[in-house]
């Protein structure tokens, strides 16, 4: 590549485009106006001498320091960009429950509600900073703080660093010492090298995502309820400690076959799938953090990039069989993880399903639990659970290590997919396997596939049949000023000639973030703002043409379809009339 090694600061006097990553975050939150799939909560409660005032302060400090935490989001013409807003007092809602009666039972239950309610509400990115903090007073030394922010400002590494620079900037107010200098490269620097990385990378990284990910069909567990075409995005927690026995057998099984603990965990979630799923083809989501550059250590912003995990775990191998193909799984997405998740998406083209996320919808993630700090402003921190949860995915597997190298499992999960009982089913039998693949790690982990010919009982509940083969009709030109202009459109931001009326949008090549650019095209062209599923569910220029015909007349009132017609002409571009 010919990117400068290092992040350089860009002029704030142009234009901010976003991040690969942000991007794709900004169109969910498009897709699903008004949805909290997104959203990092965190709880708390401090006990010990601590002042909200010094705190709201605090919290100023820090948003001064992170551009990012001070940004928003707006469209222009389908392309989103950074709005960096000057320094001002950050968005901290102070309420005060200890003049109530002395020893209120009810006092408690009101504080958490109200965090609760400022966790479950999601941010207008283009009005809002994506940073909201809430303090509840329950006793001179006893408070409750809630933090919310959106995942397009921040990941799980942002939310270390900020805790950590919230308990030294109320330090430092409190004891009168001066302001530290914002960190010389901000998180519109990084995106901006983002992309300039992106543009100037090779082909290599995409040919190793598409030949690695080609015929992936992604994972299903079986589920307790039959999947909704739309996607039901309630969801829920499980938590179990795995025995210290077991994780010291993790640890000497890495040891002695040189995998890390991430790797060892990976292999054996990936035998449970198998397990689970009679399938050996087996591939999970990696939430990679991102931060290779010395810049990005402490900045808060959104670096992850996820992977894609595929592993092969055909023909009877034993776990350390498996832990040798994770092994080398891992280690190669490493190498090529500067390809943004996007680029994947689009080299790969997997098929589209509103209900799903493409590629995987099962992931797997180690997270240490060290780098948070036990205090904040000197007084001492009992993290609390939040009730607000949304599943991002079927289900996220999370294995928390302690520095000591103690593990807690947690599965968040859809509800609309999946009972209680069979997540907790899932940890058990996970811990389960866990002990004894590590423990006799020359076992057979997974019986071999029958002989050819022999009997099979199907696994799962889906079969597939193979259509005949017809003669492929002739595209059908579009007709009509609306198919004329849709495909205008499609033309333009494709760079793709010749389409037809039934051509898929997708097929053509065309991704999430183009939509939102046809969405723009739309609406200067026919006055019209279609919700942004409909342009997915009309895939075809006919079926985008006639959404549009449906709105105008939504728009106009009650018109004869000569009338309508009428109104398209005059608003359809020059040349297509």
């Amino acid at each position: 590549m010919n990117v400068p090694p290092s992040i350089q600061p860009v002029p704030r006097t142009g234009v901010l485009r976003l991040s690969p990553g942000q991007e794709r975050l900004w169109f969910l939150d498009r897709l699903h106006s008004g949805g909290t799939g997104y959203l990092i909560r965190s709880h708390m409660r401090l006990r010990g001498a601590w002042d909200p005032a010094v705190f709201g302060r605090a919290v100023t400090e820090v948003v001064r320091r992170h551009e990012v935490l001070r940004t928003r989001y707006e469209d222009d013409a389908g392309d989103p960009v950074q709005v960096v807003d000057p320094p001002g007092p950050a968005d901290v809602t102070v309420v005060d429950l200890t003049g109530g009666p002395v020893g209120d039972p009810h006092a408690a239950t009101r504080a958490a509600a109200l965090l609760d309610a400022a966790a479950a509400r999601p941010f207008d990115l283009r009005r809002e900073h994506p940073l909201r903090v809430v303090v509840v007073r329950l006793a001179p030394t006893e408070h409750l703080v809630g933090l919310t922010l959106h995942h397009i400002a921040a990941d799980g590494w942002s939310c270390d660093i900020l805790m950590r620079e919230l308990d030294q900037a109320y330090r430092a107010l409190a004891a009168g010492r001066p302001r530290p200098a914002p960190p010389p490269v901000q998180y519109a620097d990084v995106a901006a090298w983002q992309r300039r990385r992106r543009e100037a990378a090779g082909t290599s990284g995409i040919e190793y995502w598409r030949d690695q990910l080609a015929g992936l069909d992604p994972v299903m567990l079986p589920t307790d309820r039959p999947r909704d075409a739309g996607r039901d995005r309630r969801g829920d927690v499980f938590t179990v400690d795995v025995p210290r026995h077991v994780a010291r057998l993790v640890d000497a099984t890495g040891e002695r076959h040189g995998t890390t603990a991430f790797m060892t965990l990976l292999a054996a979630f990936q035998v449970l799938l198998a397990h689970r799923t009679g399938r050996t083809d087996i591939a999970v989501g990696l939430a990679d953090a991102g931060r290779d550059e010395p810049e990005t250590e402490d900045l808060i912003g959104f670096f992850i990039n996820t992977l894609v995990l595929r592993t092969d775990l055909s023909g009877g191998p034993s776990f350390v069989e498996v832990l040798h193909r994770v092994r080398e799984t891992v280690l190669s997405a490493l190498m090529h993880n500067d390809v943004a998740f996007e680029d994947v998406v689009a080299a790969v083209r997997p098929g589209r399903d509103p209900a799903r996320n493409p590629l995987f919808d099962i992931m797997f993630q180690v997270l240490h639990t060290s780098g948070t700090p036990g205090t904040l402003g000197g007084a001492a921190v009992e993290p609390l659970p939040t009730t607000a949860t949304a599943a991002k995915f079927d289900l996220v597997f999370t294995v928390f290590r302690s520095a000591a190298g103690d593990l807690q499992c947690m599965l968040e999960y859809a509800v609309g997919l999946f009972d209680r009982t069979t997540m907790q089913r899932l940890a058990e039998d996970y811990v389960t396997l866990l002990e004894r693949l590590a423990g006799a790690p020359q076992v057979r982990a997974i019986q071999p596939a029958p002989a050819p010919g022999a009997p099979t009982t199907p696994t799962t509940s889906t079969t597939s049949t193979t259509p005949t083969t017809q003669p492929a009709a002739a595209p059908v030109s579009p007709s009509g000023p609306v198919e004329q202009a849709v495909a205008g459109i499609w033309s333009a931001l494709l760079d793709v000639d010749d389409i037809a009326a039934d051509d898929d949008f997708f097929d053509l090549g065309g991704n999430s973030l183009l939509v939102i650019r046809v969405r723009a095209a739309l609406r200067r062209t026919f006055a019209v703002d279609l919700p942004v599923q409909v342009l997915f569910e009309a895939a075809t220029v006919a079926e985008l043409a006639a959404a549009v015909t449906a709105a105008v007349r939504a728009d106009v009132g009650r018109m004869s379809t000569s009338q309508v017609q009428g109104v398209l002409l005059r608003a359809a571009p020059k040349g297509t009339r």
